[in-house]
C-alpha cells in the first residue's frame, strides 16, 4: 500500500494578535510582582513599625544618657574646683603658720637677748658672744657670717676691741684652721665698740674641697678678759641652707 501524499497546511500569519499576546504576559507578570510587594508589605509592615519605635526609643535614650553625662561632668568639674580651692588654702594656711612660728621663734630669741641685756641674773656682767648665724651666697662656697656681740646692762660702759674668726674643718685627709684673711676676707681682725650689743658681717669663701666643721670666735677687748666661744658650723647653719644640703 502506497504511503499518502503530504498535505500543505496553510496557516495564517496574524502579527497583532502575537503582540497582543505577549502584552498580556507582560501585564500579568508586572501585576504578579505589584501583588508579591504588597503582600510582604502587609506582612513585615507590623515588625517594620515596632522596629522604628524601638529605634526612636533607644536614640531618645542615649540623648538622655548624654545630657546626663555632661550634667556630671560638670557636677565632677566643681568637686574639682572645690577641692584644688581647699588645697590651695590649706598650703597657703600651713605656708602662713609657718611663718607666724618663725616670728614668734624670733621674738622669742629677741626677747631672751633683751632679758639677757637687763638681768643681773646668772649672766656674767661684761663682754659676750651671744649669737653667729651663717647663710650661703650666690657663689655655692662663699658664706655670710651675721656675729652678735652684747654685754650686760650693769656694765655701763661701752665695750671696744676686736673680734677674731677661724672656721675649723677638713683639707682632704687633713684638718685645717683657716683665718679670715685666708678665706678672702680683707682682714683677720673685726673692730667692735658698743654699749649695749652689736652686730658683725662679712663674707667668707671656702677654699676648694674644704669641710667645714666649726667656727670659732674669740674677743679680745681694750679693757677685760679674753672672750671666746666655738659653734658647730651645723648648728649656725641657716635652716635653709640645711633643707638644700
Amino acid at each position: 500500500m502506497a504511503a499518502p501524499a503530504p498535505r500543505l497546511v496553510v496557516v495564517e500569519n496574524n502579527p497583532t494578535r502575537l503582540w497582543r499576546v505577549r502584552v498580556i504576559v507582560a501585564v500579568l507578570w508586572v501585576g504578579s510582582l505589584c501583588a508579591t510587594f504588597y503582600w510582604v508589605r502587609a506582612v513585615s509592615t507590623p515588625g517594620l513599625t515596632a522596629a522604628h519605635a524601638e529605634l526612636e526609643a533607644a536614640e531618645t535614650s542615649l540623648a538622655n544618657a548624654q545630657v546626663e553625662i555632661e550634667a556630671l561632668k560638670r557636677e565632677v568639674a566643681k568637686y574639682q574646683r572645690g577641692e584644688q580651692v581647699a588645697e590651695t588654702a590649706t598650703t597657703e594656711l600651713q605656708t602662713a603658720l609657718l611663718a607666724r612660728q618663725d616670728e614668734i621663734a624670733s621674738l622669742r630669741a629677741d626677747l631672751n637677748f633683751f632679758e639677757r641685756l637687763m638681768e643681773g641674773g646668772q649672766q656674767r656682767p661684761g663682754l659676750s658672744i651671744h649669737s653667729l648665724q651663717i647663710a650661703s651666697g650666690a657663689d655655692p662656697r662663699a658664706f655670710q657670717f651675721s656675729l652678735t656681740l652684747s654685754q650686760n646692762l650693769k656694765r655701763n660702759r661701752p665695750a671696744s676691741g676686736i673680734a677674731s674668726v677661724s672656721i675649723s674643718g677638713a683639707q682632704g685627709d687633713k684638718s685645717a684652721r683657716l683665718s679670715l684673711s685666708q678665706l678672702g676676707h680683707e682682714s683677720d681682725a673685726l673692730n667692735f665698740s658698743f654699749k649695749y650689743f652689736q652686730q658683725l658681717a662679712g663674707l667668707v669663701t671656702l677654699p676648694e674641697g674644704f669641710r667645714p666643721m666649726a667656727v670659732r670666735i674669740r674677743l679680745k677687748p681694750e679693757d677685760g678678759a679674753v672672750v671666746e666661744r666655738e659653734f658647730v658650723w651645723a648648728d649656725v647653719l641657716d635652716n635653709s641652707e640645711k633643707e638644700e644640703s
